[in-house]
C-alpha cells in the first residue's frame, strides 16, 4: 500500500534546492511513498525538469507566473500580498487529496500551508528549512509560523541547529541534502576529452544574488592572475547580480577571463573540465554544488559559513578558509602550484561524498522521518 506525500516549494527555476528534491523523488521511484510536488506559482522550467521523473504529480498552486525578484523586500511584500489566497489554495488542494504527510519546503511554502497545517489535523506536517538561520530569520515571529508543524528539520547540522530557538517542545531533525551520484558519474563519462590548453580555470556555481559573494570571489582571482595569466574564472548561474558582476569584472580588466555562463544544462562537464571549485556564500542549507563538486573529484576552497563547512575536512577534503581575500588566493596558489595536491584532495572529496551525501543516504533519512510520522 502507497503512502501520499505532499511537497511544497517557492521555486526558482532550476536551481540546488530544486535540483536536490528532483534526485530525491527520482531515487524513490518504486518505494511505497507517492510523491505529488506544489509549486507555489508557474514556472514552467521547473515543471519542464520535473515532469521528466516516472510516477511524480504536478500541481501549480497559482497560476501567476513569479520571477525571482532581486530584493528580499519585494518578495516579501509579494509574498504578503498573496498569502490569504495561497493559504485557502493549499487548504483546499491538500485537504481535497488523500495526502498523510505534508513536507513544507522553505519560508514561503510555510506561509502558504499554515492555515492548512492548523486545520487538516489527519494530515502530519513538516517544514523544511532549506538555508540557514540569519539574525533576521531568528525573530520570535517565526514562533508562530512554525507553531502548526509536527516536525522542523533543516537540511544540514547547521540549518538544524539554527532553527532549535525558534522550535520550543517540537522535534528539530537534520536532513542532511543527498546527491545522486551514479548519475553524476554517468554524466561525466559523456562529457569528453577535457580542454587541451595550458590554462587552469576555477569554477562557481551559485545563483547570482549577493549573498552569494561572487564579487568578493572576483577580488580573489584578480590577485590570482598576476601571479598566473593563463588562469581562467567560470560563474555558472543566472540572478539579479549578474550585470554587476560583469561591470565588476571589466572595471578589473579581468572581464576576458571570466566568463558568466549563466544556468547551463551541463553543468558536470563544465565542472569536469575545471581544476579548482570555488565558493564563497554567506551561508547555506547545504550547498548541492559544493557537494557535487566533491563527487566529481574537484578540489575545492570555500569561505567557512554555515550549512558549507561541515562539507568539508579541512585540509583534506578541501580547504575551508575566513573570509579573507589573501588567505583564500594563498590555499588556491597551493593548488594552483601542486598537481599532485589537486589529485589527493579530489579523491578524497569524492570518497567523503560517496560515503555521507548519497541520494541514497538522503532518501533513508526522508524514509526514516515518514515512518516516524506515521507511527506517532
Amino acid at each position: 500500500m502507497t503512502t501520499s506525500v505532499a511537497h511544497v516549494l517557492r521555486t526558482y527555476g532550476v536551481s540546488g534546492g530544486e535540483r536536490q528534491l528532483a534526485q530525491l523523488f527520482a531515487a524513490e521511484a518504486g518505494s511505497v511513498y507517492e510523491n505529488t510536488f506544489y509549486s507555489l506559482y508557474d514556472n514552467p522550467s521547473c515543471a519542464e525538469y520535473f515532469a521528466r521523473i516516472n510516477g511524480l504529480k504536478l500541481r501549480t498552486v497559482l497560476g501567476f507566473r513569479a520571477s525571482a525578484f532581486p530584493s528580499l523586500a519585494t518578495e516579501l511584500a509579494l509574498l504578503a500580498l498573496l498569502a490569504p489566497i495561497l493559504q485557502l489554495r493549499m487548504l483546499i488542494m491538500i485537504g481535497s487529496r488523500d495526502h498523510r504527510i505534508c513536507v513544507v519546503h522553505g519560508l514561503q511554502a510555510a506561509v502558504a500551508c499554515w492555515l492548512a497545517a492548523c486545520l487538516l489535523r489527519h494530515v502530519r506536517f513538516v517544514y523544511i528549512h532549506r538555508g540557514t538561520k540569519s539574525r533576521a530569520g531568528s525573530h520570535p515571529i517565526f514562533k508562530i509560523l512554525y507553531w502548526p508543524y509536527e516536525i522542523i528539520a533543516g537540511v544540514s547540522i547547521a540549518s538544524a541547529e539554527s532553527l532549535r530557538p525558534l522550535a520550543g517542545k517540537r522535534k528539530v531533525v537534520a536532513l542532511e541534502n543527498g546527491i545522486d551520484l551514479e548519475q553524476l558519474r554517468e554524466i561525466a563519462k559523456g562529457c569528453g576529452e577535457r580542454r587541451s590548453d595550458d590554462s587552469l580555470r576555477l569554477i562557481s556555481s551559485a545563483r547570482l544574488i549577493k549573498d552569494k559573494e561572487h564579487a568578493f570571489l572576483l577580488d580573489v582571482f584578480v590577485q590570482l592572475l598576476q601571479r598566473w595569466p593563463n588562469l581562467e574564472f567560470v560563474i555558472a548561474g543566472e540572478g539579479p547580480e549578474r550585470r554587476n558582476l560583469m561591470e565588476c569584472a571589466q572595471q578589473r580588466g579581468v572581464a576576458s577571463k571570466v566568463h558568466l555562463i549563466g544556468h547551463v544544462k551541463d553543468i558536470v562537464c563544465r565542472m569536469v573540465d575545471s581544476d579548482i571549485f570555488v565558493h564563497a556564500s554567506r551561508m547555506e542549507g547545504m550547498s548541492n554544488s559544493v557537494l557535487e563538486a566533491m563527487a566529481l573529484g574537484l578540489p575545492s576552497v570555500v569561505v567557512d559559513a554555515p550549512g558549507v563547512s561541515e562539507c568539508h575536512r579541512d585540509s583534506e577534503t578541501g580547504f575551508v578558509v575566513p573570509r579573507d581575500t589573501d588567505l583564500m588566493a594563498a590555499k588556491l596558489a597551493m593548488l594552483i602550484s601542486d598537481r599532485d595536491l589537486r589529485s589527493i584532495m579530489g579523491e578524497k572529496a569524492r570518497q567523503r561524498a560517496q560515503n555521507k551525501y548519497s541520494i541514497a543516504a538522503n532518501r533513508d533519512r526522508y524514509h526514516s522521518l515518514y515512518r516516524e510520522l506515521l507511527e506517532s
